[in-house]
């Protein structure tokens, strides 16, 4: 779900039974204190409903003297949200839809919370939210969700997670009871993705197995992309990898393992190109790079010395902006913006000299970008 959900203005309003008192008991987000708990309120019924996040939320129940003096919401701990990022949405032949986990915000948010709860949407237009202890269904976000064997279960594979319960080169896996609403953990067998999110997930024709392709992997490397296929069995759940890309990728950063500064660099150089946009061009980027923006080497940080063409970006494609491409004799050569570094995976067989003069063109590039040395690291 994206915060850009078309929703009815109605919906968004609350209804006679949210009252301030009400809305006060049921504002703060928390998980269920046993297995499959009904924890449906008109609050939460009304939050979702309507996806009303909860700076919102809390700003229609605020006190009038908080009005009146223009006091600021600091929550200490997070608040219940009705809209969400990676959050899945399963419907079954018998009309319900299932919205299960997600979260809310960034962690750096006082409202970041990743959610363990599943809500149901009933034919009849009810709205039942049912919560979990963290012992039977961890948060989850950017998973996916299948439903299988005749609707009777989901399937849930894939999780980003809080930041210390990753578990590297493991894939989480739950299956969701869709009549007891009980979930059971899956272990599985076989060459995994990895932990993996992001991802898409298909029930294969003969409804046997689900292949999984896309999205990005935590690995020790960082979050990197999957590029490989992997398909699941349902009857035993043994995991078989379907493709072996042998592609080359590697990384690009400053050696002070700061951020990189591309995002100022591409809004001064639209401020230059497009005047009349009054775009403001003195900005940050020389206090922080420590010197002058040099606009030359931006231009020219994906045109290596090599025999290519450029690639068009597809303005269609979600997170495209951050992606640009170059062919080099028919082979895709992606330049990705990672924030921390630039991530280049060459998609397909190229001589070694011709992707070592890339990733060297690369590196000075970025140097004179950055103001500052930068290194090259090899991913395998």
């Amino acid at each position: 779900m994206n915060y850009q959900e078309d929703i009815p203005e109605e919906r968004r309003e609350p209804g006679p039974e949210v009252t301030r008192k009400l809305f006060r008991r049921w504002q703060k987000a928390v998980r269920g204190s046993s297995v499959a708990e009904d924890m449906t309120n008109p609050v939460w019924v009304w939050l979702f409903r309507g996806r009303v996040d909860p700076y919102h939320a809390n700003e229609r129940f605020k006190p009038p003297f908080s009005k009146v003096f223009g006091r600021g919401d600091y929550p200490s701990e997070p608040r219940w949200a009705g809209c969400r990022l990676g959050q899945s949405r399963t419907e079954l032949t018998d009309g319900r839809v299932f919205w299960i986990a997600g979260e809310h915000e960034d962690y750096y948010d006082p409202d970041f919370f990743i959610y363990n709860d599943v809500i149901i949407e009933h034919p009849d237009g009810d709205v039942q939210i049912i919560g979990y202890p963290e012992s039977s269904f961890r948060p989850t976000d950017f998973h996916s969700a299948t439903a299988i064997n005749s609707d009777q279960a989901i399937l849930l594979i894939g999780n980003v997670g809080y930041a210390n319960e990753r578990d590297v080169g493991k894939t989480q896996i739950y299956a969701l009871d869709t009549t007891s609403l009980l979930f059971k953990e899956i272990a599985t067998s076989g060459s995994a993705p990895g932990w993996i999110s992001n991802h898409e997930a298909r029930l294969a024709e003969d409804s046997n197995s689900i292949v999984v392709r896309g999205g990005e992997v935590m690995t020790n490397d960082g979050l990197l992309e999957n590029i490989d296929d992997w398909s699941l069995s349902l009857s035993n759940f043994a995991w078989t990898r379907l493709t072996t890309r042998k592609w080359v990728r590697f990384q690009v950063s400053r050696s002070d393992g700061q951020h990189l500064h591309l995002w100022q660099y591409a809004m001064r150089k639209f401020a230059l190109e497009y005047p009349r946009a009054n775009l403001n061009r003195e900005d940050d980027l020389a206090e922080e790079i420590g010197g002058v923006p040099n606009m030359d080497a931006f231009n020219r940080l994906y045109n290596p010395p090599v025999n290519h063409s450029t690639v068009e970006r597809n303005a269609d494609e979600e997170g495209d902006w951050r992606t640009n491409r170059i062919l080099v004799d028919d082979v895709c050569v992606r330049y990705t913006d990672d924030t921390q570094h630039l991530t280049v995976t060459v998609e397909g067989e190229m001589p070694a000299s011709v992707i070592e003069s890339i990733a060297c063109d690369l590196q000075e590039k970025l140097a004179l970008v950055e103001n500052i040395e930068c290194r090259v690291k090899w991913l395998e």
